[in-house]
This record gives C-alpha cells, structure tokens and sequence, in this order.
C-alpha cells in the first residue's frame, strides 16, 4: 500500500495557525481506512525552517506527497512542491484544493513540477489514484477529477468527478 505524505502549506504568515483542514483529514482518514500509510505534516501550525521541512520530506520514502490549498497558500505550496521532488524524486507529487481547482491548466503551467492535480472533490479520485500507484499503473486518462500531462507534455484535464450527496 502506498506510503502517503499530506502536507497542510502555510497559508498566510500574519495569522495565527487555527486547524489542520478538514478535507485534507477527511481525505487523510479515507486512505488510511483502505490500508494506505498516511502522515500529516502541518506546516501552517509548525512553520518551521526549510531544515525541518526537509526532514520530514526525506523521514521516509514516500510513494506520494500530496499538498493542497487555497490561493493565499501559493508560495509555500510552490516551495513545497520544488522541494518534494528535490528530495523524494520517486515520489508522484499529487496537488489539489481551491488554488488549483480555480485554473487548474495555469496552475500546472505555473508548477511544472506537479505531476497530477485532483480538481473538485478529491475523497473518489485521490484512492483512485492510489490504487493506480499500488498497481503501477500511471494512466490517469480515466480517472476522472484529474489534471494531468501525456507524454508530450501537455495537459489533460479528465472530465470532472460528480459530487457526493450528503
């Protein structure tokens, strides 16, 4: 199963730091329920050095650092994502939230380094997701909910992931 690494950026420096996201818990939860190993890493609550961010990056060798936000998070989700794939090369890093759901083509030209995006809801594409990885399989066309490149290097957006009824 796969190992998987949540990140929560820091979101604005002059607010005091108030909660982990509840969809990134929610998420966080789900996956651990199908047998995926999961770490929350705070950085909003802890805003640590660049040191300390590294270490928890290289703490294990994770299979997916998955990160995401809303648009006042950009720049740390922007450092986060160069540094995830400087220090855990082997893993596929996964973004999703309000910042890229907003313009999800620009966000992946902006953040090259970003391998797939989860646009909308994320709690049916993100285990989809993981199943892929766990199988080894990187075809995320039929997936729907992501945003993607093919082998050219363009983006894919897959049609979106219908809503969960309450």
């Amino acid at each position: 199963m796969a190992k998987v690494l949540f990140v929560n950026p820091l979101m604005r420096e002059e607010d005091d730091p108030r909660h982990v996201p509840y969809g990134m818990a929610l998420l966080a939860a789900i996956v651990v329920g199908q047998g995926h190993k999961v770490q929350v890493y705070d950085h909003n609550a802890w805003r640590p050095s660049d040191a300390v961010i590294a270490q928890v990056l290289q703490a294990d060798r994770w299979d997916v650092v998955a990160l995401g936000g809303i648009t006042t998070a950009y720049r740390s989700i922007k450092q986060i994502v160069e540094m995830a794939k400087a220090l855990c090369p082997q893993a596929l890093v996964v973004a999703g939230g309000g910042f890229l759901t907003s313009m999800p083509h620009d966000i992946m030209r902006f953040l090259p380094r970003i391998d797939v995006g989860v646009v909308g809801e994320a709690f049916v594409s993100f285990p989809e997701l993981l199943r892929r990885v766990d199988a080894g399989n990187r075809d995320w066309a039929a997936v729907p909910g992501l945003i993607w490149r093919d082998a050219a290097g363009k983006t894919r957006l897959n049609p979106e992931q219908p809503l969960l009824m309450d």
